[in-house]
């Protein structure tokens, strides 16, 4: 008889002592997981909080650029205004941004190498060019960094010089034509000059328009240079 209720005793307290270690393992392993998760969000909110300050900054960039309004190549006091700020702003979103954590290197990288493409204004090409085009690297900046603030999809990474080369290209074919628009317009109201005509010929040659015909001599042009009558009569 003992023995047999030894033998329950024995059965019972290892039944009690593997649902407790199970329990205990059980509890272990749900604490690691709710670490591990909170770790991860924490870092997440520490990932966008950096992506957010070099948001900021390439935004406050933006309004500068497109506030500003150089003349044609500008002048040294005018470049080194907007050189200075460009410094000071990129300095702050490549900071931020050098902060993301390697996970994050789908956006970090990206968004480096874009800001490295960002230059100086030294004068060349004209003002209104190098606008269109360090707005567009900008832009681009920002929207791999508004992706991971918004926890959306990265962005593709895209052949920025050919971008580039494509938008100035189209600005600047809207432009010369704007402005043949306008140089025709003048001639048709007889306010046009030498000048303007050459300006006019250089801006289709530009924009691959047939030059204009040679203006056809009116009939009062015609008599003017017809040799004057000797006021004799010919007729026989």
């Amino acid at each position: 008889m003992n023995d047999i209720l030894d033998a329950l005793w024995s059965m019972e307290f290892g039944a009690a002592l593997m649902g407790a270690l199970a329990g205990g393992g059980f509890t272990m392993l749900g604490s690691w997981f709710q670490t591990k998760n909170s770790n991860k969000a924490a870092n997440l909110a520490m990932a966008k909080a950096h992506a957010q300050r070099a948001f900021d900054a390439i935004t406050q960039l933006k309004l500068v650029l497109e506030s500003s309004t150089i003349a044609g190549l500008g002048t040294p006091r005018t470049r080194g205004e907007w050189n200075r700020e460009l410094r000071t702003q990129l300095i702050a979103a490549r900071g931020a941004i050098m902060l993301l954590p390697d996970e994050y290197n789908e956006t970090r990288n990206p968004s480096l190498n874009i800001l490295r493409m960002t230059r100086e204004y030294q004068g060349h090409p004209v003002w209104i060019d190098y606008q269109v085009e360090t707005d567009i690297l900008l832009s681009e900046a920002r929207k791999f960094l508004g992706s991971l603030i918004r926890g959306s999809e990265v962005p593709k990474v895209r052949d920025m010089k050919e971008v580039i080369e494509q938008e100035v290209r189209i600005q600047q074919q809207s432009r010369w034509s704007e402005e043949l628009e306008h140089l025709h317009l003048a001639g048709e109201m007889g306010q046009t000059d030498a000048e303007d005509a050459e300006r006019e010929d250089e801006l289709r040659s530009r924009l691959q328009l047939p030059p204009l015909p040679a203006p056809t001599p009116s009939v009062d042009d015609t008599n003017e240079d017809a040799p004057a009558s000797d006021g004799q009569n010919t007729s026989s």
